[in-house]
């Protein structure tokens, strides 16, 4: 084996391929990219978490062009992983996947993930960040969307939070579809559950809030 660069050692390279499987090892073609984007995926979570931490601290702080990049890159990288799950509806034939999930083992799934549970969290938690800032600006949210008012960067920070919720709804929508694909739509998966449980699950926004404004504004004569 060729001796170790530093740049192998920086990255643990060895170590990192080692926690995928070996070839012979492979139940289908397919498994080598499955078990790859998962892991894939865990990598860009772990990327995502601090980005989020980061643009809350930065709204906190009143640095609003901060907080707009921060969920801007983030936005950027959920994008990433709507990529990979699209990589996976060309390369997973059902026939692989209905041998994988049998790996597996039941209850195994993506919401599994403590790092993708994290990010929604934390997530989820921004908008009562994004609420302060209005409030200490004396700014409604209707006159961000109707054109009111001149604060132009909160403005960009609210169609950022608009981005990044959009982006985390992309990916939740491509995985369904996976889903569909692998196992059809009435299969019970390995949560227990059919597609209608993901449905359900991805039927919800991130800043329900936020939607809801938009609503409001149509709703008026």
């Amino acid at each position: 084996m060729p001796e170790e660069t530093p740049y192998e050692k920086y990255i643990h390279g060895d170590k990192i391929l080692s926690f995928q499987k070996k070839e012979d090892e492979l139940v289908s073609d397919g498994e080598r990219d499955f078990q790859g984007v998962q892991q894939e995926s865990e990598f860009i979570w772990n990327r995502i978490i601090p980005m989020i931490r980061r643009a809350e601290t930065r709204m906190q702080t009143g640095d609003i062009p901060e907080a707009v990049t921060m969920l801007e890159q983030a936005a950027i990288l959920w994008s990433g992983l709507t990529t990979k799950t699209e990589e996976l509806l060309w390369r997973l034939w059902p026939g692989d996947f209905l041998k994988i999930r049998k790996v597996i083992g039941a209850g195994g799934s993506t919401a599994d993930s403590p790092r993708y549970r994290e990010a929604e969290v934390l997530a989820r938690s921004l908008y009562a960040s994004y609420e302060q800032v209005l409030e200490k600006r004396r700014v409604a949210m209707k006159q961000l969307f109707t054109g009111d008012s001149e604060e132009s960067d909160l403005r960009l920070l609210t169609k950022a939070m608009m981005l990044y919720d959009y982006r985390v709804q992309e990916l939740n929508l491509a995985h369904l579809y996976l889903v569909f694909a692998e196992i059809g739509d009435k299969t019970v998966g390995l949560k227990g559950g059919t597609t209608d449980y993901l449905i359900k699950r991805y039927g919800q926004y991130l800043f329900p809030k936020l939607w809801e404004e938009i609503n409001e504004i149509y709703r008026e004569p």
